[in-house]
């Protein structure tokens, strides 16, 4: 038989490993090897075609290898470590020496065979000594009425029951004394919040009426109808206290900003005055100006008097009507400003209005959703109640196990549904429901 070269430089290279490992080797390979002591052949090989058993070996031996399985991998013949391997979603994993193969499906023991094939039919080992184990599966899925749901890590021997107290055990309003104690404690503690909630935003709501009606005081009467019940109820003279101390600041506030821009109006109304006043006046100045100048035109062509005196005349009218002009652009800025504030005063008004009504609408629907939430809370707590009282249905609450586990393999790959009991076997990445019995 010809070896390849690199068969040849690994057998010199490591006689002496193996003359010693065979000595060291001898307990584990014998174990691995009898399980292969009905196939014949087995003893003229010398190959160790199953995995010796390791600590990290965590599936059963009847289990199928998957994708996202970590698996442990290692020539028995050289001095390397053994090294980890993930299969990837094709089902493949890259071993060392042949690169990507794939051993999804097959039982440690088939992939181990598979391996020693491949070694054998490249001519990379003429006695290929493999050890193949899983150190991490997929895990456990957990759903239903359990405590925690979620995804849990697989060990041998794992139980229904024991998978379920991974997860925190049953979870259900009759399974512990201690937690219905603890479950009605804070339901209360829920209502009683919601109450406090309910009544802050009542009043909140009563606020803003007073807002709109410009009142410096709040008057629960105008707290919505559905709720008032609960503020007849409660202590609410400080959150009144609160709300007025604010609506006080927004009178205040919305009443300097209003009168700011009522002044602002007022005083640019009289400067339009003012100015008309003063367009009157310059526009029977440039009128006399101008008979001037047509009078110390006709003088002039007569020869009466001078030029330097027409063009002082001239310059004077002109002078007057520049002033005019400016009277007029002044109006027109003045009329612009005006129209600007009167805009300012009616949106400032129409803003606030449109603003406190919003936040009314909002506080509806805040309430709404509170009553809604308190009402939810109070029924569980009936329903609570209720189950304690029951004493023959705490008895007989029992519970439904069932198994969604993946079947076949490659291409026939399916998942099927097993009714299951406490005592069931669970496997990796077996998906768990749990129900109440009865419901």
């Amino acid at each position: 038989m010809k070896f390849p070269a690199q068969t040849i430089y690994r057998i010199l290279a490591h006689i002496a490993f193996v003359a010693t490992a065979t000595l060291s080797l001898t307990a584990p390979l014998h174990a691995a090897g009898a399980s292969n002591a009905a196939t014949p052949g087995a003893a003229t090989t010398g190959a160790a075609t199953t995995s010796v058993p390791t600590p990290t070996q965590v599936a059963p031996a009847a289990y199928r290898i998957s994708v996202g399985d970590v698996l442990s991998f290692d020539i028995l013949d050289d001095v390397d470590l053994p090294v980890s391997l993930t299969i990837g979603t094709d089902g493949a994993a890259a071993f060392p020496l042949i690169g990507a193969f794939k051993v999804e499906g097959q039982t440690i023991p088939e992939a181990v065979d598979a391996l020693r094939s491949e070694f054998l039919s490249r001519q990379l080992l003429t006695a290929p000594k493999l050890s193949l184990s899983i150190v991490t599966v997929r895990p456990v899925l957990i759903l239903g009425e359990v405590r925690t749901p979620g995804s849990f890590a697989y060990y041998p021997g794992l139980t229904v029951e024991q998978a379920v107290g991974l997860a925190g055990g049953p979870q259900t309003a009759m399974s512990n004394p201690a937690d219905r104690i603890i479950a009605r404690a804070k339901l209360r503690g829920t209502i009683e919040e919601t109450d406090v909630e309910i009544v802050r935003e009542a009043v909140y709501a009563a606020r803003l009426n007073a807002q709109l009606r410009g009142s410096d005081k709040v008057d629960l009467k105008d707290v919505p109808e559905s709720v008032k019940k609960y503020v007849d109820e409660a202590s609410v003279g400080p959150v009144v206290a609160i709300e007025e101390k604010i609506l006080k600041t927004d009178l205040l506030s919305t009443k300097n900003q209003l009168e700011i821009l009522k002044q602002s109006i007022m005083q640019t109304e009289a400067s339009l005055m003012i100015l008309d006043k003063l367009k009157a006046q310059q526009q029977e100045v440039v009128g006399l100006n101008e008979q001037i100048e047509a009078r110390t035109l006709a003088l002039r062509k007569r020869e009466l008097n001078t030029e330097s005196e027409l063009s002082r005349v001239k310059m004077a009218t002109s002078g007057e009507r520049s002033r005019l002009w400016e009277l007029v652009s002044e109006i027109g800025r003045s009329k612009r400003e005006f129209a600007s504030l009167k805009l300012q005063l009616e949106t400032l008004t129409a803003n606030r209005e449109k603003e406190i009504l919003t936040l009314l609408q909002e506080r509806e629907a805040t309430l709404k959703k509170l009553e809604t939430q308190r009402r939810t809370t109070e029924e569980q707590m009936l329903l609570m109640a209720a189950a304690d009282n029951d004493a023959s249905k705490q008895q007989q609450v029992s519970f439904l196990y069932k198994i969604d586990r993946e079947t076949g393999r490659g291409e026939a790959k399916t998942r099927q549904s097993i009714e299951a009991t406490k005592v069931t076997a669970v496997l990796p990445g077996d998906v768990i429901f749990v129900s109440i019995a009865g419901l």
